[in-house]
């Protein structure tokens, strides 16, 4: 199934828009007009591309939402706002994106429907806040809470990616170093080899072996690795590739407990922005489920937004859900009891948030002993392999 992202007139002429999700767009129209709504306008949603691909960096992005909630915070007309806005960027492609947005408003564009033009920038949660801000006229507000949420992603992020980063240079190392062997230290060795009209030991002849297939196959190597990558999205996009993800999500040991408890830290925190931006909770729901990944997670929630639309609670429809951990059924409940869901669902986020910086640490501190063996053990076996005939030929001479 595919989302698509929605703007429809109810009976009562109020636009509306959202997220919906459909096998394509003529069974979710068909869908939208059963329940009595008025399409205007339907969209697949694409997930938004790194800053590679869009040029701009998320620092610099929340740095120009918390300035423009600054500008608004003092009443001046949001254009005027736009133009303190733009003055203060100083990355190209960001400012180009603001003087857009700002001549869409001078248009006649809410602010909203400005930021939806620019999809690669600005996700659909963003949107529906600051379109939450604009009926409730709190748009000031709403953007603190923006910022403030992308800001926490962004440092939750490059926490793990500090955690990880010496494990994976351990990885790097340790491949240049088999690579160096094999490109230059073994071919010197076997022509050496080879004018000694000796039998040689089996891990000489393995090393041997090895160079040579390296030495005729790195273009095949090099040309495998890179179909690969280049099919990587088609494939984990596939059906057999949300499989495997979910394989590695649920059932591998170390890494599951990672990437599950990411995806739940981020739709709690994501669901709990919204919520607290004025978002209804069937809305929040729907758009936090863009932030997962895993096919399974996301079945429950749908499940949960159906059992919400028939009259249930929050709390017994995670309850009654296949992969969502009981913590946050409990949680939920009590927040729904006690009239604090917001903070029991930011709760739920900073305690997976611990976890898995604890578990990236155990992970990373797991992985370099390994790494290290394994360095050890090839640059053994090469010295072992090189050595070996040489104490033949000295054995021979005595």
């Amino acid at each position: 199934m595919n989302t698509y992202i929605y703007t429809v007139l109810d009976k009562n002429g109020k636009k509306i828009s959202g997220t919906i999700a459909g096998d394509d767009i003529k069974k979710v129209k068909k869908t939208l007009k059963e329940n009595n709504l008025y399409v205007i306008e339907i969209k697949e949603d694409v997930p938004p591309p790194s800053h590679f691909q869009t040029g701009v960096r998320e620092e610099d992005i929340i740095v120009a939402i918390r300035e423009l909630a600054t500008f608004v915070s003092s009443k001046l007309p949001l254009d005027e706002c736009l133009t303190g806005v733009i003055s203060q960027i100083r990355q190209a492609r960001l400012k180009k994106v603001f003087q857009d947005i700002q001549r869409e408003i001078r248009e006649g564009k809410n602010f909203s429907d400005a930021l939806r033009e620019f999809p690669s920038i600005f996700s659909e949660m963003i949107i529906s806040m600051v379109r939450a801000g604009e009926e409730t006229g709190t748009l000031d507000e709403i953007l603190v809470k923006i910022a403030d949420f992308l800001e926490k992603k962004y440092r939750f992020k490059n926490r793990i990616k500090g955690i990880m980063s010496y494990p994976l240079f351990m990885l790097v190392v340790s491949v240049a170093v088999v690579i160096f062997m094999l490109s230059f230290v073994a071919p010197t060795i076997t022509k050496m080899f080879a004018q000694i009209n000796i039998p040689l030991p089996l891990p000489t002849l393995i090393l041997i072996k090895t160079s040579h297939l390296f030495k005729i196959g790195w273009l095949y190597i090099i040309a495998g690795l890179s179909l690969i990558y280049a099919g990587r999205k088609k494939l984990l996009a596939s059906k057999m590739g949300e499989e495997i993800k979910d394989f590695i999500r649920f059932r591998v040991p170390f890494v599951s407990n990672i990437l599950l408890k990411r995806e739940l830290a981020m739709f709690s925190t994501t669901t709990a922005t919204l919520i607290n931006g004025g978002v209804d909770i069937i809305e929040s729901l729907q758009i936090a489920k863009q932030v997962l990944s895993s096919r399974l997670l996301k079945q429950d929630v749908e499940d949960i937004i159906e059992s919400l639309s028939k009259g249930g609670s929050l709390a017994a429809s995670f309850r009654n859900s296949r992969y969502f951990p009981a913590l946050v059924a409990q949680l939920v409940s009590a927040g729904e009891r006690s009239g604090s869901l917001v903070e029991m669902l930011n709760k739920i986020g900073e305690i997976y948030e611990e976890d898995v910086s604890q578990s990236s640490v155990r992970l990373a501190n797991f992985i370099e002993p390994i790494m290290i063996l394994f360095m050890g053990v090839i640059v053994g076996i090469i010295v072992l392999a090189i050595l070996l005939p040489i104490f033949q030929i000295s054995q021979s001479i005595r």
